[in-house]
């Protein structure tokens, strides 16, 4: 597969040439090489070494847990049936997204509760539920849902009492002939626009173990016109196959991810600044939107070798119909380098590194702009982190058998 290509529009007419696990957004839809390998690495050796030379092995950062939301054990009146979001605006006010019941919760830094930032329906400023979209927060601080279910529409809030303001609407894409747009979603806000992902694959979903993804970065207009194409590269690996239904009682073709399969990884940092990395292995693109300059985060790493067990648990999931579409496109023996990318208010790339079999912790890497490795940060096992602003790095985590947003405090 090839390296994710971060192109300009600037430079170059512009051209529109995730892991294998089913997000709820393709449920929605449903219903709509390494390096030459290492050796592996064991539970007590790094896996990773640092793109500068002779640079000294990262530290581990210290967090220290200053806030959970929706704990009923602490008091909590607030609770959440599944969080899929989260945004932090400049105040460190926290916006979280619960797809269904829909709703958009605000809280005050403290954890407070605030409002409801709009609501279910089909008016101005309202979304559908279940929520197939995201919240996001502006420069500005305004609050932005975005809803995939009502036609791409862009709900925009005020940022101090959280009342709506206008509607964007996105139009169609205009894709060429024979290709269709399976996922579009928003990639972050800027002060001139929105940065849009979309995922093009062919028209025809056809049973096939090869099946060919690609994704597009687009600079979407305030007035919800399209900009330029900022950025190209592959979308992930995967295949088709005929499954059964029951709720409709029949065999449809539908897209899965392979086994451990690599994926293309975006984010939008401050200023627009946009990464973009490959996961199997590490070396991140970046680029400004607002020039040509390209340069690159990387470092070698160990990588980890899928065992039996990480490989019957994977296929557990599947019939026999769809182990064999995974066998006959080829099984991966090592995990990718990493499995989710990050971008911080200080333009440094975190990233989740995959785990062994039996890992009880899940680990972050931190990489500034040089490719200096500046630490690490422990967070439990089954951790979503979603955000790092301020100093303050935000995840979801499980608690009592529930979802809780838990807020870290991150002493450099």
């Amino acid at each position: 597969m090839q390296i994710p290509s971060i192109i300009s529009s600037r430079t170059r007419p512009a051209t529109n040439d995730r892991i294998g696990h089913t997000s709820l957004h393709g449920i929605s839809g449903l219903i709509l090489l390494c390096a030459a390998a290492a050796s592996a690495c064991s539970n007590n050796q790094s896996q990773m070494q640092s793109g500068t030379s002779g640079s000294s092995p990262p530290a581990t950062l210290s967090i220290e847990e200053v806030l959970r939301i929706g704990d009923e054990a602490a008091g909590d009146t607030v609770f959440f049936s599944f969080i899929e979001n989260i945004a932090v605006n400049s105040r460190g006010q926290i916006f979280i997204e619960e797809p269904m019941p829909a709703a958009i919760r605000a809280f005050d830094s403290d954890g407070s509760y605030l409002a409801d930032v709009g609501a279910v329906g089909e008016g101005p400023g309202e979304y559908s539920d279940p929520l197939f979209g995201d919240v996001l927060t502006g420069p500005a601080d305004s609050v932005y849902v975005y809803d995939t279910s009502q036609g791409r529409h862009l709900s925009i809030y005020e940022p101090d009492k959280f009342e709506f303001v206008r509607n964007v609407t996105i139009p169609p894409y205009p894709v060429e002939e024979g290709n269709r747009v399976e996922n579009f979603g928003i990639l972050g806000v800027v002060k001139d626009g929105y940065f849009f992902r979309l995922r093009l694959v062919p028209s025809r979903m056809l049973v096939t173990t090869h099946r060919e993804t690609s994704e597009v970065i687009r600079m979407v207009n305030l007035d919800g016109s399209y900009g330029p194409v900022v950025a190209t590269g592959s979308g992930y690996e995967g295949v088709v196959a005929l499954r059964e239904i029951p709720q409709l009682g029949q065999k449809i073709p539908l897209p899965d991810g392979i086994p451990f399969g690599r994926s293309m990884n975006w984010g939008l940092g401050p200023e627009g600044m946009l990464f973009s990395g490959w996961n199997d292995f590490i070396n991140i693109a970046v680029m400004s939107v607002n020039g040509p300059e390209e340069r690159h985060i990387s470092m070698t790493h160990y990588p980890i070798p899928v065992s039996d067990a990480d490989m019957e648990d994977w296929m557990s999931h599947y019939g026999p119909e769809m182990r064999a579409k995974f066998r006959e496109r080829g099984l991966h023996t090592t995990k990718p380098a990493y499995e989710e990318l990050l971008v911080d208010d200080k333009n440094r790339v975190w990233l989740e590194l995959s785990a062994t079999q039996d890992s009880t912790v899940v680990e972050w890497i931190v990489l500034d702009m040089d490719s200096r490795v500046v630490g690490k940060v422990t967070l439990p096992f089954g951790a979503r982190l979603k955000a790092i602003r301020d100093g303050r790095v935000y995840a979801v985590e499980t608690k009592g058998g529930v979802p809780t947003v838990a807020v870290y405090e991150l002493n450099v």
